[in-house]
């Protein structure tokens, strides 16, 4: 019989076993063709050869999706290494430029910029450039002054002119905002404390 010569054509031998099955996996034959053909041996057959191409090709989209993943994975982890390693040049390089003003602000080469300093060094170019780019106006700067003089001697010292000109630098994150919101209730609280005075509860209008 034509089926008999199938099974034979088919699965008659090990090979040719072998053969069929990969036949059926790349698309070689038509699982389903070859499945026809096997179920003239009994459905339990059938049953397992349509077991073989599920775990096949179940496995081989594992395979392929951890690929992917994977490379997903390492990729995002070289792209944040290299958005760290930019940031820290990007920092490093701004402290080296606030190093190099401080130096041409210092005219005294104490180490400290006094508030005399600090005003007479907005006649030169480089340093009213530097606060353009930072939108200061050269009215305020007695006033940046004084914000970046943290502790109130009168001069700012490196530390105090790297750190206050980094924290100037580009626009107000929301969290700085918030942080300030809560140290001026903070510093409210203090005051009526210190006044003996009842702090007022909000109203919902100001809520809304």
């Amino acid at each position: 019989p034509e089926e008999a010569e199938d099974m034979r054509n088919a699965f008659g031998s090990i090979l040719a076993t072998m053969h069929s099955l990969i036949k059926a996996m790349t698309g070689g034959r038509n699982w389903g063709e070859i499945a026809d053909i096997i179920s003239h041996a009994g459905m339990f057959f059938s049953g397992v050869l349509v077991a073989y191409i599920f775990l096949n090709i179940f496995s081989i989209l594992n395979i392929v999706t951890g690929v992917f993943v994977d490379g997903a994975i390492e990729h995002a982890k070289r792209d944040r290494s290299l958005m760290i390693e930019k940031q820290s040049k990007k920092r490093e390089a701004s402290a080296n430029h606030l190093m190099s003003l401080l130096l041409e602000i210092d005219t005294s080469g104490d180490g400290n910029i006094s508030e005399a300093e600090f005003m007479g060094s907005l006649s030169r170019r480089e340093v009213r450039d530097f606060m353009d780019a930072l939108s200061i106006n050269p009215s305020d700067a007695a006033n940046i002054f004084h914000l970046l003089d943290r502790n109130m001697d009168g001069t700012v010292d490196i530390v105090e002119f790297v750190q206050g000109m980094e924290k100037i630098q580009g626009e107000a994150k929301s969290s700085d905002i918030q942080i300030l919101c809560m140290q001026m209730q903070h510093l409210q609280d203090i005051l009526y404390r210190f006044n003996g005075i009842a702090r007022p509860a909000p109203s919902l209008e100001r809520r809304a």
